[in-house]
């Protein structure tokens, strides 16, 4: 007679659905997709050779705009991807990863790659959320590189928002 362990169930389904998410990248996460939306970004005051100019000769890729709840102190975020932002005569592309508080005016984080070095904003200061134009906007925004070599650039520029967001967002 086999013995049924309501324990041993949950750890295989667990373990199932873990592979599963797994295979797939882990949940909502996508890659951008061709969007009709303009963008451009322009970068200046950077402390690395090679990085300031502009960034932007067409149409991003997006995600959809995702709200996420994670565990912890982590607030909720609205949260959403680009790329295919093209440095303007420069083989060179840029792409990132924007996240805000639902009904927020401003930034909580953003981290943007230029010539494959990425910087995290260091205050929502200089940013806007702007729902009513399907856009973020970066006004002058000091953005300081994530690997620890003080690195900074600023950032202008406006990068485009899916319409179909979650509420909120």
């Amino acid at each position: 007679m086999t013995s049924f362990h309501p324990f041993a169930n949950l750890c295989a389904a667990t373990a199932a659905a873990s592979v599963l998410l797994a295979a797939c990248g882990g949940g909502n996460d996508s890659d951008p997709t061709p969007s009709n939306e303009p963008g451009v970004l322009t970068v200046t005051a950077s402390t690395l050779g090679g990085i300031n100019g502009i960034y932007g000769n067409g149409a991003l890729n997006l995600t959809d705009v995702d709200k996420k709840n994670p565990i912890g102190a982590q607030p909720e975020v609205c949260s959403f991807k680009f790329d295919g932002a093209n440095k303007v005569a420069a083989d060179t592309t840029a792409f990132g990863d924007i996240r805000y508080q639902p009904n927020a005016n401003v930034l909580y984080a953003a981290f943007l790659t230029f010539s494959g070095k990425e910087y995290a904003i260091a205050s929502s200061d200089n940013t806007v959320v702007a729902r009513d134009r399907d856009q973020v906007r970066f006004e002058n925004t000091a953005m300081t590189a994530t690997d620890g070599s003080n690195n900074t650039i600023r950032v202008n520029g406006i990068v485009p928002m899916r319409t179909n967001r979650p509420a909120g967002c």
